[in-house]
C-alpha cells in the first residue's frame, strides 16, 4: 500500500512540474522573446483555437469536452493500475496528463492555446510545450506497449 502512495506522490509531482514548465515557458519565452529568432528556433506568439494543426478553430467547447474526457480516462486507467505501474510508466503517463491539462487549462480560461514554438528547419505548425508533453508521452507509452514484454504475457 505504502508503494502505491510513493507512486502517486511522485506522479503528481511529476504533472505539477510539467505544468508549471509549460506555464513558465509560455509566459516567459512569450513576453520576452517574441519575434526572436535563434539557429533552428523561433519563438512567435500565436493564439490557436483549435487543436492539433489548428483542427476544429471554432469548436472550443468540443475541444474541452474532449480533454476532460481524455483526462479522466487516463486517471481511471492510472489509478486502477496504480499498484501494476512502475514508476518509468507513471513519469510516462504524467508527461501526458500536464500537457492535456495545460492546454485545457489555456483553453478554459484564456479561450485559445497559446502556441509559441516555430521549427526553422522544417514546414511545421507552431505549437507549444505542452504539446510536446504529450507526444512525447504518447509516443512512449505506445513504445512500451509494443516493446514490453510484460504486456506481451498479459496476451
Amino acid at each position: 500500500m505504502k508503494t502505491a502512495y510513493a507512486k502517486l506522490i511522485v506522479f503528481i509531482f511529476m504533472i505539477f512540474i510539467l505544468s508549471f514548465i509549460s506555464y513558465t515557458a509560455r509566459n516567459v519565452l512569450i513576453s520576452k522573446y517574441d519575434g526572436t529568432v535563434f539557429s533552428f528556433v523561433t519563438i512567435d506568439y500565436v493564439k490557436n483555437t483549435g487543436a492539433a494543426f489548428s483542427l476544429f478553430q471554432t469548436h472550443t467547447v468540443l475541444l474541452i469536452i474532449l480533454s476532460v474526457i481524455v483526462l479522466a480516462i487516463l486517471l481511471y486507467l492510472i489509478f486502477a493500475n496504480i499498484k501494476k505501474l512502475k514508476y518509468s510508466d507513471l513519469i510516462l503517463y504524467a508527461f501526458m496528463l500536464a500537457g492535456v491539462f495545460c492546454n485545457l487549462f489555456e483553453r478554459i480560461f484564456d479561450g485559445f492555446v497559446t502556441d509559441y514554438i516555430k521549427l526553422n528547419f522544417v514546414t511545421f505548425p507552431i505549437f507549444n510545450l505542452s504539446d510536446v508533453f504529450i507526444n512525447i508521452g504518447a509516443f512512449l507509452v505506445i513504445c512500451n506497449i509494443l516493446f514490453n514484454n510484460e504486456y506481451k504475457k498479459d496476451r
